[in-house]
């Protein structure tokens, strides 16, 4: 029997066993008060950890590998961090006022912007924290005198309070068997690298850095996001054989990813890969993804000033010819005041989620919009691009975007600037709004993708981060799947197709209820392409009609949870295991 048993987000599939080995100096921080004597000492010790990490980053960043170079940014965007005055200049003034040490004032100061950023809205944000807390770590490794040192000397299992892209550049990979941290999301960069390596990996484990000891012995279980302290013979015995039978299951599907997504009876579904940012465009090769169902712009609005209509071009141009020759669905910018923080400080809004946000960003601020319009629009000459409205409400919105579309295809004329002379406009149906006129949306869209992420925010009127309300994030619910089929059939009847690019589609039992409900195409990060494809191959049509017509029909969502499991088991076996889902999740209070 294990030692202790612990539970996070899985963010990357498989299964590692092998010993802890710590990737920072885990030791507390110093708290110390000092004397008026000492202030100027422990400011002058702080300014020259700063430096020191500063020139440790920069050369880190001169070796990240070409096929790694977008991460050149994030590692650059690190070095700024260590000369921000919110971070460096707050603990300085800390220092003074408090008469506390260098290491105590940073603490502070750390976590109150830590805070800062984990009180948005916007999940790519709030895991931009992690790039905090990564500064915060080396600034604190400087300052104690510890060196900081990430050889993997021997196989290991990496514990850390969070990773940045910098810290797994400065790794020897060989000897990585999965990744533990304490902090983090979904979106976070530990999530992100670790799918890309295919490196198993638990993000936001409660209680790790108490219970984690240097060297011991643990499973790490990113199938059923667990990990096991101290596993005795029979856990070692029951985990190993499971790795290995997931590692052939995972083998089989890289190696058949390029194969159509055809169901038994001749039904072929696209299968797409979502991309959060440039980041993630080399693993496109490899997974076998028909095409780019969702590409998010935000980033490019993160990094400080806002971009140059040049800038966005040479991006979207670059992801298209890269993403080539299957479509790229750009979503036009998701922006409400918390994302655009950095380039417009001034705008503010208590509830972002119910806000200025989306479209109704965009079309009010005009300026922002058209100038990223009229780089998608050049993209669009040599690119196979579609674009992708969020947030939409009503018809007006979309015909306003159509208008401005048109009034800047005339501008680049007359500047004899190469454009597409017409480009697929689709929607995100991702409120409840949306929803309830999809029939008219569906006559002036080209195409539906359906967000059921924020469609089931908003559907249960829930904030799914809050931990108190999350077991209603529910896609199993009789609102959500019976707003689905109405969506779906909705676009049929006007002859556009319809895919779903939430977390739903990835998920085994809401892949099967989607296939039912007839959906074109799904989308997914490119991690869990190979797999999604596999498991259609080993579906039929008529069988996830049945068992889509069976959850429409029901109220229980505990017995249409059961349903789906039992029906899959049929289809899939031992397999279903593999295929990571949060429809068993939930707890009620």
């Amino acid at each position: 029997m294990a030692r202790a048993v612990l539970f996070g987000t899985p963010v990357s599939p498989g299964i590692g066993i092998g010993s802890i080995r710590f990737m920072h100096d885990m030791r507390m921080s110093e708290k110390r008060r000092i004397g008026p004597d000492e202030v100027e000492t422990e400011r002058y010790a702080l300014r020259a950890a700063a430096a020191s990490v500063r020139s440790a980053l920069e050369k880190t960043m001169r070796n990240v590998p070409e096929d790694l170079a977008e991460y050149r940014d994030v590692i650059a965007a690190q070095m700024e961090l260590a000369r921000d005055p919110r971070l460096l200049d707050a603990a300085l003034v800390r220092i003074e006022h408090k008469k506390i040490c260098a290491s105590w004032a940073l603490n502070h100061t750390v976590e109150e912007l830590c805070a800062l950023f984990q009180g948005m809205d916007d999940p790519y944000l709030r895991d931009r924290t992690q790039d905090i807390r990564a500064v915060g770590l080396r600034l604190r490794e400087c300052l104690s005198g510890a060196q900081h040192d990430n050889a993997v000397s021997a196989p290991s299992v990496l514990v850390a309070e969070d990773l940045s892209p910098a810290d797994v550049m400065e790794l020897n990979l060989e000897g990585v068997l999965g990744i533990l941290t304490a902090e983090g999301g979904p979106t976070s960069h530990t999530a992100i690298l670790s799918r890309g390596l295919h490196i198993p990996a638990l993000v936001g484990v409660t209680g790790l850095l108490n219970t984690a000891r240097e060297d011991e012995r643990i499973i790490l279980d990113g199938l059923g996001g667990c990990v096991l302290f101290g596993p005795d013979e029979s856990d070692l015995s029951r985990y190993t054989a499971r790795r290995d039978e997931f590692n052939a299951w995972e083998s089989h599907t890289r190696h058949t990813a390029h194969w159509p997504a055809e169901m038994c009876d001749g039904v072929r579904v696209a299968v797409q890969a979502n991309l959060e940012s440039l980041e993630e465009l080399g693993s496109l090769p490899e997974c076998g993804a028909d095409g780019v169902g969702l590409y998010r712009t935000e980033f490019a609005y993160l990094k400080g000033d806002l971009p140059t209509e040049e800038e966005l071009f040479r991006e979207y141009a670059a992801v298209a010819a890269k993403s080539g020759p299957g479509r790229v669905v750009f979503r036009t910018l998701d922006a409400g005041a918390d994302k655009m923080l950095r380039a417009q400080a001034a705008l503010k809004e208590p509830n972002p989620a119910l806000g200025l946000r989306g479209i109704r960003f965009s079309l009010r601020h005009q300026g922002i919009f058209r100038t990223q319009l009229r780089a998608l629009l050049r993209a669009g000459a040599a690119g196979n691009l579609a674009l992708l409205l969020p947030m939409i409400s009503g018809l007006a919105e979309v015909q306003g975007v159509r208008r401005i579309l048109q009034e800047l295809r005339q501008e680049l004329h007359a500047q004899n600037l190469p454009h597409a002379s017409d480009l697929p406009l689709g929607i995100m149906v991702e409120t409840p709004a949306a929803v309830m006129v999809c029939d008219a949306l569906a006559r002036e869209c080209d195409f539906f993708s359906i967000g059921t992420n924020d469609l089931i925010h908003y559907l249960m009127a829930i904030d799914r981060n809050n931990r108190h309300v999350g077991y209603l994030h529910e896609p199993l619910h009789p609102a959500v799947v019976r707003s689905l089929k109405q969506v779906i059939d909705a676009a049929h009847r006007e002859g556009i197709g319809v895919s779903v690019c939430g977390e739903l589609a990835s998920d085994p039992c809401g892949l099967a209820l989607l296939l039912g409900m007839g959906v074109d195409a799904v989308s997914a990060a490119p991690r869990f392409v190979p797999g999604m494809k596999h498991m259609i191959r080993q579906l039929d049509a008529e069988t996830c009609m049945d068992l889509a017509h069976s959850v429409l029909m029901s109220t229980d969502v505990m017995a249409s949870r059961r349903m789906v499991r039992e029906k899959l088991h049929q289809s899939l076996g031992t397999e279903l295991a593999f295929h990571t889902t949060s429809l068993s999740s939930h707890s009620q209070p």
